[in-house]
């Protein structure tokens, strides 16, 4: 065994180029100890260089080719020989010859000679080049998924020729012919590119319609190259329900979705995503009232309901890109006594820009947020709101003044442009490469109801100045919002792995309005976010009422690390621990917890933890234990003096957090 093993090392060492090393081995045995000692002593000397590089076998193809070809070598003069490089080269020969025509071009038409003398390697290609050959005619079939292309089944299978491509569809299957021919990108008489069989397959496979695309050859005549693209199609129909539980109110949140997806709605490949989703909070504590007497209020339960229908609709002259329409409703009673109800329509536009980064452009977006409070929230507004956002709470009419803004019904109209760039689906990603992920968001709210505003409803309505963002009648609001994310996984081994991401993301008013919505500014704390806090209750700054944290701020810096290990499997899915650490906290523009110099440094929360990973088919089950090691809101921030084991913050969540 040990010999085995001597050989394999020298013969790697040959392989990098080391044809000089020495590899010695010596054994030694100490009977007394019952031990056995093992020495390799390796001398590397120097490594060959490739002295030559020759090419044979190219007479027959045109100049302009044979210069690109050569240009592209990865055999250079000078450079240390080893086996890889050879194999590159071999690779890149094939894949180069594939594009020009040359389609049955293979590893076998390709012999490469080393002669080596002493620490020199000599190296001479030999390429037996195959026919150019250009496609003939072009079949494009769609399967039949629920029965065999053969058997005698209802309807018959339709036959359509539409743009120099014959189409056969089987069974039920309802797909555009003009799809087919948009997302092909070759021709008969097209001279055969590896490229365009690429092209097409990656085009077919973006629709999300097809199980299974492959281009079949088959057959060669005279000069011309016979394919068929096969096509079998998911199910069209799909319905999804799903459990969800979490922790974001503080006690236990569970609820239920259930999905409806039509991956081929008219037979363009449109897509249509209905779902509908209601959770509760199972009990009705709740630590946001404690300042609060019970007699104001009456115990209930947080809940959360959802409607949302998309439809996406691919550009067929560009595959890849695609325009989609989104309808959402909303409501939820929030443990701060309110109500909250929102009603949103967009139109967007997404376009790929290369195989890593798409770019998203929300052109239009318009929200109607509807805010009613329940019994004691105008005293929970001055017992723990008032204060923390510059309101006196013995002014009854500036508190007035603050509930009707706050609580009044609010459109916001939004254009939105987000940039995703990522490499977790790339083809080319080497197995131990970082995973990494950018998402870049840019946001302007109200500039197009601030036209109407000042050209079109020109009148005046009661309880509004002429100074104040009102269109029929309706408060909007106009700011800024720019947000930035990035985040990473790294595999240290099959077990082990690190993850990361930073959050960046500020956003200020403009125009007539003074002030941005609650419902649109940055949280921190939860499951997702400073695992120290509970859902939303830090912040802003080193304020203390989580009441008022809920409210959210305009500036929000975070960072989160994980250290993951799989040691284990439940009901055969991989499980484990995790230790973490998230910092940051959100702030206001300006007040008292606004984001200073001073105040970064002295009001960035930090906490540590560690967190049990259960895994499921739905992703894992998340149960984090995380400590405050330096809480902005204490007159003594730092923890770790008053350590105890049992003040903890527990969060549930399922999948991972980033």
């Amino acid at each position: 065994m040990f010999d085995r093993d001597i050989a394999l090392i020298k013969k790697l060492y040959t392989f990098k180029g080391f044809f000089e090393a020495t590899v010695d081995a010596s054994v030694k045995t100490d009977e007394k100890k019952n031990r056995v000692e093992l020495s390799i002593l390796i001398e590397e000397k120097s490594p060959a260089r490739i002295d030559t590089v020759r090419y044979k076998g190219l007479d027959n193809i045109t100049v302009p080719l044979r210069k690109k070809y050569l240009e592209e070598s990865k055999l250079e003069r000078d450079s240390v020989f080893t086996v890889d490089h050879l194999i590159e080269e071999r690779d890149r020969t094939v894949d180069f010859f594939k594009e020009y025509g040359y389609a049955f071009m293979h590893e076998d038409s390709i012999r490469i000679q080393v002669d080596t003398t002493g620490l020199l390697a000599g190296l001479q290609t030999n390429i037996s080049l195959p026919k150019v050959l250009e496609y003939g005619s072009l079949q494009v079939v769609v399967h039949d998924p629920l029965a065999k292309d053969t058997a005698a089944v209802t309807p018959q299978p339709k036959n359509i020729r539409q743009d120099s491509i014959d189409i056969v569809q089987h069974g039920r299957q309802d797909i555009s012919s003009e799809l087919i021919t948009n997302y092909t990108t070759y021709r008969p008489g097209d001279t055969t590119s590896l490229s365009l069989e690429r092209k097409t397959l990656q085009n077919f496979g973006s629709t999300n319609v097809f199980s299974s695309v492959f281009i079949r050859k088959d057959s060669v005549r005279e000069g011309k190259l016979y394919t068929s693209i096969h096509l079998e199609p998911k199910p069209k129909h799909l319905i999804e329900p799903k459990i969800y539980l979490d922790n974001r109110y503080g006690s236990l949140f569970a609820g239920a979705s259930v999905g409806y997806e039509n991956k081929n709605l008219f037979g363009g490949a449109e897509n249509l995503k209905v779902t509908t989703d209601f959770g509760m909070q199972l009990s009705t504590s709740n630590d946001l009232l404690d300042n609060l007497d019970e007699s104001l209020y009456a115990k209930y339960r947080p809940y959360e309901f959802a409607f949302s229908a998309n439809v996406a609709k691919p550009e067929l002259k560009n595959p890849g890109n695609m325009y989609a329409g989104t309808l959402e409703y909303s409501r939820s009673r929030l443990p701060i006594l309110l109500d909250n109800q929102k009603g949103l329509f967009r139109l967007s536009y997404n376009a790929q820009l290369s195989k890593k980064s798409r770019l998203n452009f929300d052109f239009f977006e318009l929200e109607l947020v509807k805010k009613d409070s329940l019994d004691g929230f105008k005293e929970l507004f001055k017992t723990d709101l008032a204060e923390n956002i510059g309101v006196d709470p013995a002014d009854p009419v500036a508190v007035d003044n603050s509930l009707d803004s706050l609580l009044q019904t609010n459109l916001n109209q939004t254009f939105r442009l987000q940039y995703f760039h990522s490499n977790q689906n790339d083809p080319l990603r080497e197995t131990n490469e970082t995973v990494y992920t950018w998402n870049i968001t840019l946001e302007e709210v109200g500039g197009l109801v601030y036209l109407i505003d000042e050209y079109i409803d020109t009148k005046s309505y009661t309880g509004f100045t002429n100074d104040e963002p009102q269109i029929f009648g309706t408060p909007y609001s106009q700011f800024l919002k720019a947000s930035g994310q990035f985040t990473f996984t790294q595999n240290i081994t099959e077990q082990q792995q690190i993850a990361g991401r930073v959050f960046l993301g500020a956003m200020a008013p403009y125009g007539k309005a003074d002030a941005t919505p609650d419902e649109r500014r940055f949280y921190a704390g939860g499951p997702n976010s400073m695992r120290g806090w509970a859902f939303n209750t830090l912040g802003p700054g080193g304020n203390k009422s989580e009441a008022t944290a809920t409210l959210g701020a305009d500036i929000k810096i975070e960072t989160n690390l994980e250290y993951r290990l799989k040691f284990f499997k439940l009901f055969g899915q991989p499980s484990g621990i995790a230790f973490f650490t998230d910092v940051g906290n959100i702030w206001d523009r300006n007040g008292p917890y606004a984001l200073t110099l001073e105040s970064l440094y002295k009001d960035i929360a930090w906490d540590a933890g560690i967190g049990l990973r259960v895994g499921s088919p739905i992703g894992p089950f998340r149960f984090d234990f995380a400590y405050k090691l330096y809480d902005p809101t204490q007159t003594e921030p730092w923890q770790l003096s008053d350590w105890n084991p049992g003040d903890f913050t527990f969060n549930f969540g399922i999948g991972e957090p980033f």
